[in-house]
């Protein structure tokens, strides 16, 4: 028979948005290191598909937690958005950074580690049983019962599927590949531009192409792929594979030559379902960025309003979660992502070409007026303390 353990807090799932609740929690109190436990089928580093897009909402999330940004990262200076021969531009110093996700996702968890937090990788769950007083969850290797379970396993999240989460959540589609590349031959590289083409919205497509300057084990590729974002899924599906070739063509790739790889994003919904009792959502699991595809930053926010939540239903001994929703929704990074998703209902509803080019046009003027027309914008906070000392010191 496999041995119980009793947990007061089990996460599944150990990405940015899991790992994320755990340091939040150890942030407020040291103790809570010892208290949780989070698993994941995988081992790290693994390959984790993502256009790796770490804006200054993320990195401000890290530095507040008192964390320096230290995975190997390529600094985007100047976010470059296209519609056929329309262009303009956002600037920061930097405006976000491209990191690969193995080595982010690793760097998380060797923190979450260092501060005594217990992470079982190699642990795949089969079964999820709510009960009155704990949830059950068995894995490969134990059997747990967990005062509060955190669903932190993206956007194909297990814990939904076992529990049969009643929410109309949407999903979006993603396809990506990874070109090697000469950064002296590409000006993305020379001048840290990263490019969003929206053109092929004229093909059926509701999202963009783009192409990420990034590393993968010290080398240059460019990170090149499509986000549909399914604003309207009573309409045809775009061919994402002939967009995606069409769109490396014109850019002297063939996709033929290179791997293709793909994954889903779920949709934030402000009406959207995040907590039964004693388990609670976070990440994609929960719902990401529905307009420009944006995972990684709002998976950390996650980590901060559930760090809240839990915080608050130990010390009330109310594991009913019923605050939850409000909380996301009061939280002023949840509430720019309710804004992102009713923008991109609007603006992948657009069919018309001459109406995408009005709105194009206008644009630029609008960006003018805010500080992203700033090359020399710092947008990003520096940690005002470091988690490791706070936790070393007590």
């Amino acid at each position: 028979m496999t041995q119980v353990e009793n947990v007061d807090i089990l996460i599944v799932g150990s990405g940015p948005s899991g790992t994320s609740t755990a340091l939040h929690l150890v942030k407020k109190d040291p103790s809570w290191a010892q208290r949780i436990v989070v698993v994941d089928k995988a081992v790290h580093p693994r390959e984790k598909l993502c256009g790796g897009g770490v804006t200054h909402m993320g990195q401000n999330i890290l530095a507040r937690l008192g964390l320096d940004f230290e995975p190997q990262s390529f600094a985007v200076n100047e976010v470059r958005l296209v519609y056929q021969d329309k262009s303009y531009s956002f600037f920061g110093n930097p405006v976000f950074r491209i990191i690969r996700r193995d080595e982010f996702d690793h760097w998380l968890v060797q923190t979450a580690e260092k501060l005594g937090v217990q992470v079982r990788q190699g642990e795949a769950v089969t079964s999820i049983t709510p009960h009155a007083d704990f949830v059950e969850v068995v894995t490969a290797k134990t059997t747990f019962h967990a005062k509060v379970l955190v669903g932190a396993d993206g956007s194909r999240s297990f814990v939904r599927s076992k529990l049969k989460w009643d929410d109309n959540s949407r999903v979006a589609r993603l396809v990506e590949v990874l070109t090697p590349e000469d950064p002296r031959q590409q000006s993305e590289f020379r001048d840290g531009v990263a490019i969003f083409d929206f053109t092929p919205m004229n093909n059926d497509l509701q999202g963009y192409y783009w192409d990420f300057p990034s590393f993968v084990d010290g080398k240059p590729f460019m990170n090149r792929g499509l986000f549909d974002s399914r604003a309207r899924p009573e309409q045809p599906k775009a061919d994402l594979k002939q967009t995606l070739r069409d769109a490396m063509a014109e850019r002297d790739r063939d996709l033929d030559d290179y791997k293709l790889k793909g994954h889903p994003i779920r949709w934030w919904s402000k009406d959207g379902r995040f907590s039964i009792p004693r388990v609670i959502l976070v990440g994609d699991a929960a719902g990401a960025d529905p307009l420009m595809g944006e995972g990684i930053s709002f998976a950390l926010g996650y980590g901060d309003v559930a760090a809240e939540e839990i915080a608050e239903a130990f010390a009330q001994q109310d594991f009913s979660f019923v605050t939850y929703r409000d909380r996301l929704l009061a939280d002023p990074l949840f509430k720019q992502l309710d804004i992102r998703t009713r923008l991109a209902v609007f603006a992948y509803r657009a069919k018309s070409p001459r109406v995408v080019r009005f709105f194009w046009g206008v644009a630029p003027h609008l960006v003018r007026r805010t500080r992203w027309a700033d090359p020399a914008y710092v947008p990003t906070e520096t940690p005002q303390f470091h988690l490791t000392d706070l936790v070393q010191s007590t």
